[in-house]
């Protein structure tokens, strides 16, 4: 039987949350990447994208299927393998720090 509100044992929610961040950190990356506003890609798509919809993808509020994440892909001009590469991959650290010549208080 599930647990209530779809957490399950092992974490999926957190699992879920984080997978819907990267989404939607890829999404952003890919759509200020072509110089385009929320604005923009609702109103080049025809309505398709509404700004709204993809805010909330963006911001991992919204989630998306698979078959949107490939149109919206396709849209910004991205093979949809490309963009979920990025999403998969993690990212590496943003600042690296060399412990190797750090003194202990026993070294002073």
């Amino acid at each position: 039987m599930g647990s209530p509100r779809g957490i399950d044992r092992n974490g999926g929610l957190a699992l879920r949350d984080s997978i819907a961040g990267a989404v939607g950190a890829t999404l952003r990356r890919a759509r200020r990447a072509r110089g385009l506003t929320l604005q923009e890609v609702g109103a080049r798509s025809g309505g398709e994208f509404t700004p709204t919809a993809v805010a909330g993808y963006e911001r991992g509020e919204r989630r998306i299927s698979l078959q949107r994440f490939c149109d919206l892909a396709t849209f910004y001009g991205v093979a949809p393998e490309e963009l979920l590469a990025e999403v998969l991959r993690p990212e590496p650290p943003s600042e690296l720090i060399d412990l190797t010549e750090v003194e202990t208080p026993s070294d002073a």
